[in-house]
């Protein structure tokens, strides 16, 4: 499972795309993206047509660069993503068990 978004929000460019059976599906819909910037730590929501997921987050790490005109700060978080996707036949598949990370960097240059 690949999920992405914002940074490509509008160019009709996705990242996001679906592994079964040894194929790779393209999800070509922008998906929505709602998390709390205030706690990192409580449940991200991300959602399209063919997404419903909750990103749980149990750990998040930060890195900051600040040197003058270039800066960056990034945020992830590791987690469980429960939830399902739908193949390109409509099938729905539980995402139940799956592990991994989701961020949200900001850079400057």
């Amino acid at each position: 499972m690949q999920l992405g978004g914002k940074w490509t929000d509008g160019t009709r460019v996705t990242e996001n795309g679906l592994f079964v059976d040894g194929r790779l599906q393209k999800i070509g819909d922008e998906l929505r993206w709602t998390y709390d910037r205030s706690d990192w730590l409580r449940p991200w929501r991300v959602s399209g047509e063919r997404v419903g997921v909750e990103f749980q987050p149990f750990h998040e790490k930060v890195a900051r660069t600040n040197v003058g005109v270039v800066a960056n700060k990034t945020r992830k978080c590791f987690g469980h993503f429960p939830g399902w996707a739908k193949t390109d036949g409509g099938t729905t598949v539980s995402l139940d068990g799956l592990v991994g990370w989701a961020e949200e960097a900001r850079n400057r240059w």
